[in-house]
C-alpha cells in the first residue's frame, strides 16, 4: 500500500480526541515491583519510566489535602499518549491501563476506539511535527486542542480502515527472545567508584559536520555513513551521509555523548558526527560493556538538565560507580555476561 499525501485532509486534535492530562506532578513514592505502567516525559521505553503497584497510586495524592479516587489517577487502555514537556512530541500507544505525570497529554477518540494499527498510524504521524516543539517549547493541551493533525480522510472523515490496513501490510513481526531472566544479580553495595576520565583511553570532541553541507538519505545505503547528533532517537543516528562529502570519519566501536543534551549511545561502525558531539574510546569496550556502562552514566543525566552542559572535562571528573573484582578493578567480565543474559538481548547484533 502506498500514502498518497494529496487526499489527507487537516483535523483540530479536538475535534478527533477526548483529551486528558496525567495526574501526577511528581513520582509517587515506589517501594514495590508492580504491573501498572507509569508514564512520564521521557522519549523512551514507549513512556514507561517505571511500573507502580495499585496500592502506590491509590495511596498517593500528590499533595492534595483530600483523597483523589483511584479512578482519576488511571487512565483506561486504547490511548495514544503525548509528550508536552520533556521529550515534546513523543506520542506512544498504551494497551493496557496506566497512569501518567502531568507532562503527558492523553488522547481517546471521541468516536470509536483506537486498535493498535490506527493508533500506531497516529502516533507515527504527531511525531513526524514534534520538531516544531524544540527548544523549550511545550505543547500543553490548550495549545494542542488547536494543533491540526493531517490524516488519510474519506467522505470527510478520517480513513480508519485505510490506517489500520496499511500498518498491517508493514508486516512487522513481534520481537521474540531465548532469553529469560539473567541468572546475575546486581549488588551495587559491593561497587567501587571510578572516575569516567580513569577509565576511557581517549575522550574528545569529534570533528562537527553540518548535515545541509552533505548528501543525505533517510535510509541506510552503501557507502553512506549514520551522521550521529543529539536526538534522543535511533541510537543518535539522525539520518546517513555520503562518506565522500564527510568530514572527520570516526572508526567505530565507542561511546558517544551529546554535551549539551548528555543523549549517550554505542556505534559500532563508522559515523560521521555534527557539533557538540563527545567520543570516548578505551580498549574494554564492546557492545555489551558500552551498554552497561551507558546505562550507568545515563544516571548522572539529571545533574546536566537545564542548560548545563555535559562537556569534556564535566565528563572526565563524573563519577561512577561499577561491579568490580578481587583487586578492585572493573568487572568487564562480569559487565558483558550481565548484557547478554537479559531478556531480549540475544537480539542486540541485529541491533547494531
Amino acid at each position: 500500500m502506498n500514502l498518497d499525501f494529496s487526499s489527507w485532509e487537516e483535523y483540530k486534535f479536538e475535534d478527533l480526541f477526548k483529551m486528558k492530562r496525567g495526574f501526577f506532578s511528581k513520582k509517587p513514592e515506589h517501594y514495590e515491583k508492580g504491573n501498572i505502567r507509569f508514564l512520564t516525559s521521557t522519549g523512551k521505553n514507549n513512556g514507561v519510566s517505571e511500573f507502580y503497584t495499585l496500592d502506590e497510586i491509590d495511596s498517593t495524592n500528590d499533595g492534595r489535602k483530600n483523597k483523589v479516587e483511584l479512578s482519576k489517577k488511571i487512565f483506561p487502555r486504547n490511548a495514544i499518549c503525548v509528550n508536552n514537556n520533556g521529550s515534546v512530541g513523543c506520542a506512544f500507544f498504551q494497551d493496557k491501563e496506566f497512569a501518567s505525570s502531568s507532562d503527558v497529554t492523553t488522547l481517546y477518540l471521541i468516536e470509536g476506539e483506537f486498535n493498535k494499527y490506527t493508533a500506531l498510524f497516529v502516533a507515527t504521524v504527531i511525531q513526524h511535527d514534534k520538531y516544531r516543539w524544540s527548544y523549550g517549547r511545550k505543547w500543553g493541551i490548550t495549545r494542542m486542542k488547536k494543533s491540526l493533525l493531517k490524516l488519510p480522510s474519506k467522505n470527510g472523515k478520517p480513513d480508519w480502515e485505510f490506517m489500520e490496513n496499511y500498518i498491517k501490510s508493514l508486516n512487522i513481526k513481534s520481537l521474540t527472545t531465548n532469553n529469560t531472566e539473567s541468572k546475575l544479580k546486581l549488588n551495587t553495595t559491593e561497587w567501587a567508584e571510578f572516575r569516567l576520565g580513569d577509565l576511557f583511553d581517549e575522550i574528545y570532541n569529534s570533528k562537527a559536520n553540518v548535515k545541509d553541507e552533505m548528501e543525505i538519505s533517510e535510509i541506510k545505503k552503501e557507502s553512506y555513513l549514520p551522521f550521529i547528533s543529539r536526538t534522543e532517537e535511533n541510537n543518535g543516528c539522525d539520518c546517513y551521509v555520503s562518506v565522500d562529502t564527510a568530514d572527520g570519519v570516526e572508526k567505530g566501536n565507542a561511546i558517544i555523548i551529546g554535551d549539551t543534551t548528555s543523549t549517550i549511545f554505542y556505534q559500532k561502525d563508522k559515523f560521521a558526527t555534527g557539533a557538540h558531539i563527545i567520543v570516548c574510546r578505551a580498549k574494554w569496550i564492546n557492545m555489551y560493556t558500552a551498554l552497561f556502562i551507558k546505562t550507568v552514566i545515563e544516571k548522572e543525566r539529571y545533574k546536566y538538565s537545564y542548560g548545563r552542559a555535559f562537556k569534556k572535562d564535566l565528563i572526565e571528573d563524573t563519577i561512577i560507580k561499577l561491579p568490580v573484582c578481587e583487586d578492585n578493578t572493573p568487572d568487564w567480565n562480569f559487565m558483558e555476561e550481565y548484557i547478554k543474559q537479559l531478556p531480549y538481548a540475544d537480539n542486540l547484533a541485529k541491533v547494531f
